[in-house]
């Protein structure tokens, strides 16, 4: 699920991660594999570009076989933009309690047969497509930092697809525990709603924060994981 959190302003990421085929949209009958770069441009805007591999099977038309269909394995890549704005930061205007808010949006456009822009369809492009709204506050603790998020998403706005419908609150946790935190490591345990499915898994932040890895258990029984490597771009 998104959050509220942004990066400092700067901060360039390159990820990689495996996809269990049940993150994927419905006709994806394979897992697969994604991967992209985000960056901070400012302090409130966070964007980033995703390519995600397609595999699966479909059927098409054959003219030459009198009107019969064949089906056959195909190969693509789904590549989508995402961008995430900071309403507000966390403790705001000196209130301690306000938590930071923020809007965004994932791939954008959509379409089918071709008719590629922003638009409303019941499938074709658009797999990833979500609208979001999130606020996060964070607590310390003796036992480390917690954070807490809650949000609403949905994919009903444009594209409203009917193969896979998001249209729900989302909330999730992320714990620190203290004593795994060092000037090498920090590690992050992190449960969540995702408006679909409960999740379980870590990011563990090596080197500086530079590199992270991340491990997840979808409905607590599909795994993915991926790899992020994160710069501080100067001026």
């Amino acid at each position: 699920m998104p959050t509220a959190v942004m990066n400092p302003e700067g901060t360039f990421m390159i990820t990689a991660n495996f996809m269990n085929k049940h993150y994927s949209p419905p006709r994806w009958t394979d897992h697969t594999f994604s991967y992209g770069f985000d960056v901070t441009l400012f302090k409130r805007l966070e964007a980033a570009y995703v390519l995600t591999i397609m595999n699966g099977t479909r059927t098409e038309r054959d003219q030459d076989a009198e009107g019969g269909s064949v089906t056959f394995n195909w190969v693509n890549q789904d590549r989508h933009f995402s961008a995430k704005i900071l309403i507000f930061e966390e403790g705001q205007f000196g209130q301690g309690w306000m938590p930071a808010l923020a809007i965004g949006v994932s791939d954008l456009t959509s379409g089918s047969s071709g008719d590629y822009g922003i638009g409303v369809t019941e499938k074709g492009n658009g797999h990833f497509n979500r609208y979001y709204a999130v606020a996060s506050k964070h607590f310390n603790t003796p036992w480390g930092e917690l954070g807490a998020h809650v949000g609403y998403q949905t994919n009903q706005l444009i594209n409203k697809r009917k193969d896979r419908v998001i249209n729900a609150p989302c909330g999730g946790v992320n714990w620190r525990p203290v004593w795994i935190q060092t000037d090498w490591l920090t590690f992050d345990l992190i449960a969540e709603y995702d408006s679909l499915y409960f999740n379980l898994g870590f990011i563990a932040s090596l080197w500086g924060d530079h590199l992270e890895a991340m491990f997840n258990l979808q409905s607590f029984r599909y795994v993915s994981f991926g790899l992020r490597y994160k710069m501080r771009m100067r001026d």
